[in-house]
């Protein structure tokens, strides 16, 4: 939908100025962005934007790494056995992954000082409360989604973590 600097859609209708403000600064941003872009999200209710890119190709020697995309955190769980096998989101086969839903601060415990939700070791039921993630003065609840035991936590307590960045592993029941 096009809009002119008063705000009302070409068919005359009054725009949603957030919305039309969220759409520029998107736009703004992607032209801004290192590397190449590879998603963006945009939602009108509670204005959200996620953006997802490759960081630019640096300089490199042939020993080095190419570089990592730019979503990739650096609390990633230790590599697997050569023997193992791992889904196509990198968890290993048999557990299940519970990723942040959005960005914000990570934190285990329901206060500073208070005994953390769960322990690695833990048994968990579906639904079950496993963290929170603080986002603009809210606390998101971080809840299992199946009953198992708890394989291995990958956020930091106290650290933000980004959007569909991996936080624990679970090990079904059964």
């Amino acid at each position: 939908m096009s809009t002119d600097t008063a705000g009302t859609a070409a068919d005359g209708t009054a725009a949603d100025p957030t919305v039309e403000e969220l759409r520029t600064q998107t736009r703004l941003l992607a032209g801004e962005l290192p590397g190449t872009l590879r998603r963006i999200t945009l939602r009108a209710g509670s204005i959200s934007v996620d953006v997802e890119w490759e960081t630019a190709p640096t300089a490199q020697s042939p020993a080095q790494a190419p570089a990592a995309p730019a979503a990739v955190t650096a609390h990633a769980p230790a590599p697997a056995p050569a023997s193992a096998t791992q889904q196509s989101d990198g968890t290993p086969d048999g557990l299940v992954r519970v990723t942040a839903p959005l960005v914000g601060t990570y934190y285990q415990a329901p206060a500073p000082g208070a005994e953390p939700f769960v322990k690695v070791g833990d048994t968990v039921e579906a639904g079950q409360q496993l963290a929170v993630i603080e986002a603009m003065k809210l606390l998101n609840s971080i809840t299992a989604e199946v009953k198992g035991t708890v394989h291995a936590i990958h956020a930091v307590d106290g650290e933000v973590v980004e959007y569909a960045q991996p936080l624990i592993d679970l090990r079904p029941a059964g």
